[in-house]
């Protein structure tokens, strides 16, 4: 396990930059970088921030263009926590910060993810194979949580 750019290979970093430029660009309304950077294989998944979740390139490429249009320009910003490399895996852990326009609502939003991104190497090239992202929220009991989530 290593932060961010202690031992990770110069091509997986390119993919990690890529990466968030990406969703950047997804966040400004279009889609097209990260559809480009994820493997366009069937085992491909997307866990997204805002519910549900998508399985296969099809499903993950549709999912993609509705999430773009969700947004009207903006920015996103990473703290790393780690990044763990193999010979054909690597992920990464962050906290990604949203400061955009959403449709339908006045003014920038900002929220915070607990986001994780899986690559895998394909053909010399690291692509995305399965994004998570869910709100980053305070601590609380999980009989808390289950509480509120059942009254």
């Amino acid at each position: 396990m290593s932060t961010e750019g202690e031992g990770v290979p110069a091509q997986l970093r390119a993919a990690i930059e890529a990466l968030r430029a990406a969703i950047a660009r997804a966040a400004g309304g279009d889609p097209r970088a990260i559809q480009a950077l994820y493997s366009h294989r069937d085992d491909v998944t997307a866990f997204y921030g805002w519910g549900g979740y998508e399985r296969g390139w099809e499903a993950v490429r549709r999912r993609w263009d509705w999430a773009a249009a969700q947004f009207g320009g903006g920015t996103v910003h990473y703290e790393n926590l780690t990044t763990v490399v193999t010979p054909q895996l690597a992920y990464t852990t962050d906290l990604e910060t949203f400061r955009v326009r959403l449709a339908g609502v006045d003014g920038l939003v900002e929220w915070s993810n607990r986001v994780t991104h899986v690559f895998r190497l394909e053909d010399g090239a690291w692509r995305l194979v399965h994004r998570h992202a869910n709100r980053l929220e305070a601590r609380v009991a999980a009989s808390d949580s289950l509480s509120r989530a059942h009254s």
